[in-house]
């Protein structure tokens, strides 16, 4: 088993760096908190933080080829699970969606542990012979299959996680050394999906128009931000969080923080995003193996993109989506997917080079 002793400075300064994230979190979520409710919201997310946690030890104690081979019979679980949960009554439907799963008190999201197996999947594929990456039509069985295992999760519908995958697959893939026309493959397939997606569902067709109306809650976003100006009002001193910020605990939740913490606690979580770019980048260029660099790569993207989209969406640069930032907002699911994801990620890169493959390999 790799220790943490075997990091390198940027991994642990990476870890601190989402060590700072989930201490944010955590404050803003007591902060928020209604009258009366502190410590209850106080105990779910540090249930959150907890299973996070442990979702994080776990995977990094595991063999890092145990999970490469688990990956696609947990794929395969995952993908029957959702088909489930959108044609008998398993699943949970709220805002014209059946995303959810209720378990006792919580609401999970199984679709988002997708965010932690398909980089683990695309990583290994990758690793296992790069010359897929020039070949059309190993790129075409691997689209294919993305397309499958996304389904299930276009028709919930949820669009915008399956963008998202998709932009970080083909972001890895260049790193990879992918052929810049990849992209002539990858946009067609985007822009389909989209297209698609608009077509089925209203609601997707009237996100797409974001720039000519915009939507009420950007609106109560922006002036939640405006009011709390360079220093904020200060911690609880909010008032925008009186349900006026729909989504306000969870999507919206940086609006929230600008209100009481002001430009300054904006700009410390942007920092901390953009230390953790740069630290996960350095982490993948001084991994000990192909498939650790190339994970590394998939998860800082992963991360970085989504923290990305949620900051331009409170302020109306992107359509607005379901989607939490990461390690702030309260989201259980979002949690335990990316901390598991970042714990294979810094195992793989920690783990030395195996020795090379036989060559039978390279053509199975």
């Amino acid at each position: 088993m790799v220790a943490f002793s075997k990091l390198d400075r940027a991994s642990l300064y990476l870890l601190g760096c989402v060590m700072a994230l989930a201490t944010i979190g955590l404050i803003t979520a007591v902060s928020l908190a209604p009258p009366g409710e502190a410590w209850s919201v106080l105990a779910r997310h540090c249930l959150f933080l907890g299973l996070g946690v442990g979702a994080f030890l776990v995977t990094f104690s595991l063999p890092t080829e145990k999970m490469r081979t688990w990956v696609n019979p947990a794929m395969g679980i995952l993908f029957i699970f959702l088909c489930l949960m959108l044609f008998t009554g398993l699943g949970r439907t709220a805002n014209s969606a059946t995303r959810w799963v209720a378990i006792g008190p919580f609401n999970l999201q199984p679709s988002i542990m997708f965010q932690c197996l398909w980089p683990v999947a695309i990583a290994s594929w990758v690793a296992r012979d790069p010359l897929r990456l020039r070949n059309p039509r190993e790129l075409f069985r691997i689209g294919a299959l993305f397309l499958l295992v996304m389904m299930p999760v276009l028709l919930q519908p949820d669009l915008g996680s399956v963008v998202i995958l998709l932009i970080v697959t083909g972001c890895t893939f260049l790193f990879s050394g992918a052929p810049s026309r990849i992209l002539a493959i990858l946009l067609p397939i985007l822009a389909g999906i989209v297209a698609l997606a608009a077509l089925a569902f209203p609601h997707v067709a009237s996100r797409l128009t974001w720039w000519q109306d915009t939507p009420a809650q950007v609106e109560a976003g922006k002036n939640a931000l405006a009011l709390g100006g360079v220093s904020g009002l200060g911690p609880g001193n909010g008032v925008w969080k009186m349900g006026w910020v729909p989504e306000g605990e969870t999507d919206f939740i940086l609006p929230l923080v600008g209100e009481e913490w002001g430009l300054l606690g904006t700009l410390t979580i942007w920092s901390l995003y953009v230390a953790f770019t740069f630290l996960g980048m350095n982490a993948a260029r001084r991994a000990r193996s192909r498939y650790g660099i190339i994970l590394m790569v998939a998860a800082t993207l992963m991360i970085s993109f989504q923290a990305a989209y949620n900051m331009a969406m409170v302020v109306g640069l992107v359509p607005v989506k379901g989607l939490p930032l990461p390690f702030i907002s309260r989201g259980g699911s979002s949690i335990l997917a990316l901390s598991a994801l970042l714990g294979i990620a810094l195992k793989a890169a920690a783990e030395e080079r195996r020795a090379a493959p036989p060559v039978t390999e390279l053509f199975a």
